[in-house]
């Protein structure tokens, strides 16, 4: 009856490591997908901001050479170069808008993958466990001693939960 009890117990635990380990791949190729997209949306940017660097720059040459070519027209081209600089100014504007639109939508995709591989897993693992499953319950190794309370194995685990107790000796 033992060895029965004990093949159960090894199987579910066989079942809940399995289980896991599907859970971490998954997260694992969640992080490597949003790697990618932060990549690619990094290098969007760089793109966009050197765009209109080149703009801004190509916008300054054409003041400078209208300015020397025709001293008369200084106003004129004061006006150009406002013109110039606004529209330069407004499309990375509007380049930054976009980015971090791009940023939003996949730090949402992210974060719901995120979750749905933690849930996966919690879910998983919790539909694994030995209790429930229909294991004979055995009377063989009772403590020697009853104590007054009995408590959960999880609280009982490796002592990390006795930290968080508070200290009622004092």
């Amino acid at each position: 009856m033992a060895d029965a009890f004990l093949e159960k117990a090894t199987s579910a635990l066989s079942e809940a490591k399995e289980s896991v380990a599907t859970t971490a791949d998954s997260v694992k190729a969640s992080l490597t997908d949003a790697e990618k997209t932060v990549a690619t949306s990094t290098e969007t940017a760089r793109s966009t901001l050197t765009e209109a660097g080149s703009t801004v720059a190509a916008s300054a040459e054409t003041v400078k050479t209208e300015a020397a070519a025709a001293p008369e027209k200084v106003s004129g081209v004061s006006t150009q170069a406002r013109d110039a600089v606004d529209s330069a100014l407004s499309r990375g504007i509007e380049g930054a808008k976009s980015l971090l639109q791009t940023f939003e939508e996949k730090r949402t995709e992210v974060s719901s993958k995120l979750v749905g591989a933690v849930s996966n897993a919690v879910g998983g693992a919790s539909s694994s466990t030995v209790a429930n499953r229909d294991l004979p319950v055995s009377t063989d190794n009772q403590p020697l001693l009853a104590s007054g309370e009995t408590t959960p194995w999880w609280k009982n685990c490796c002592g990390v939960l006795d930290l968080f107790k508070k200290d009622t000796t004092s």
